[in-house]
């Protein structure tokens, strides 16, 4: 089960020079899983720890802008050695109407896209190891981003590249009146190559990253989004300028006192079109989820709800993946920041790797004690 850790970093203050800040943070866990791994991503069976850290400085400058920057590291991972390498970095500077980030940060075009459901040709490439340049401002009621791709990897030969920009995007979004706004395009990039990377201690040979969030395709998107007759309505358009292929999609959700409809349709020109539908009701402590779609001539269903039972204790349970996954889980908080997980999960397909249904639980019976400081 994939945990995203460190998202974000609160500012502790402490005496200093010009308001200069400094923060740590963390969170951990330890586990036990009942089954034996069968790929690579079964990577917490029988007993599993992890720990990571999150540090955050900050400091105001005279003219009113604030320098910061993050650092994340695993610092155990199922090892009672630590691995105290930088996972993450982000530098920035960033003013009331402006910023600059340089790091593991989101690229422009993912950044400000916002489309329709299972649209095939809105894949803007999205961040995971590579590092980014990107600056964001205000103007005219927009927040605009634009991003380059910083070609710091290594080549066969193990030969690193100039260090070049790569893989320019630029996103857009705004609200108008009653209708909201988004438009992004990237740029068409081969040279970059995201599948070889060389990370300390050097041995000779480069490393695979595994991120297939990278498209080197040339891709735009616009969508528009407003409310109308109480439903919200978002309406969207993509295209992969490369293979000169499309999608244009519609997406409403009404809600109806506790219950939510949702429905989505998409025309693709390189597949079958999509289409979906979805039911959530939320009254009190009961939570209930129903989807169902086609994609590309492949049926998917789920029905997931949760309970809360109080005093810190929930119940979950659900059905997903057209059935070929299902779940029992619990949790319950021991104190703020501190949460005890029971939970039983099947992947009968074998193609959920450990992330089964939608709170991603693992495959067998796991019991997990996790932080947060």
């Amino acid at each position: 089960m994939k945990r995203i850790l460190l998202a974000s970093a609160s500012i502790v203050a402490f005496a200093g020079a010009a308001a200069a800040e400094i923060s740590f943070n963390g969170e951990a866990a330890l586990g036990y899983n009942d089954t034996d791994a069968i790929s690579e991503a079964d990577e917490d069976q029988g007993f599993y720890w992890d720990a990571e850290l999150g540090i955050t400085f900050t400091q105001e400058l005279d003219n009113g802008l604030v320098a910061a920057a993050t650092v994340t590291s695993d610092v155990v991972d199922n090892q009672l050695e630590g691995d105290i390498f930088a996972e993450g970095y982000v530098l920035s500077l960033t003013s009331e109407t402006a910023g600059l980030f340089f790091g593991d940060t989101d690229m422009a075009a993912n950044l400000r896209w916002d489309g329709v459901s299972e649209m095939a040709q809105d894949g803007f490439s999205e961040t995971d190891g590579e590092t980014v340049l990107r600056g964001d401002f205000m103007a005219y009621g927009l927040d605009i981003s634009m991003s380059g791709l910083v070609d710091d990897t290594f080549d066969g030969n193990v030969t690193p590249e100039d260090d070049s920009i790569d893989q320019y995007s630029i996103g857009v979004a705004g609200t108008f009146g009653a209708f909201e706004m988004s438009a992004a395009y990237q740029a068409e990039e081969f040279d970059y190559s995201p599948a070889l990377d060389l990370e300390p201690p050097f041995d000779g040979e480069p490393d695979e990253i595994d991120n297939g969030d990278f498209n080197p395709n040339e891709i735009f998107g616009i969508s528009v989004g407003t409310a109308f007759a109480g439903a919200d309505v978002d309406v969207a358009y993509a295209r992969d300028m490369t293979t000169d292929e499309d999608s244009a999609g519609i997406e409403v959700a009404f809600p109806i006192g506790p219950v939510t409809l949702g429905a989505f349709y998409v025309a693709e020109s390189a597949q079958d079109d999509g289409y979906g539908v979805a039911v959530d009701y939320v009254s009190g402590a009961l939570t209930v989820s129903t989807a169902w779609e086609e994609v590309d001539g492949d049926e998917d269903w789920a029905i997931e709800a949760g309970y809360d039972l109080g005093q810190g204790l929930n119940f979950y349970a659900g059905v997903s993946d057209a059935g070929d996954d299902y779940y029992v889980a619990g949790t319950y908080e021991l104190a703020e920041g501190a949460q005890l997980l029971v939970s039983y999960g099947e992947d009968d397909n074998d193609d959920s790797e450990d992330e089964i249904g939608d709170p991603e639980y693992q495959e067998g019976t796991t019991v997990e004690v996790s932080f947060e400081f």
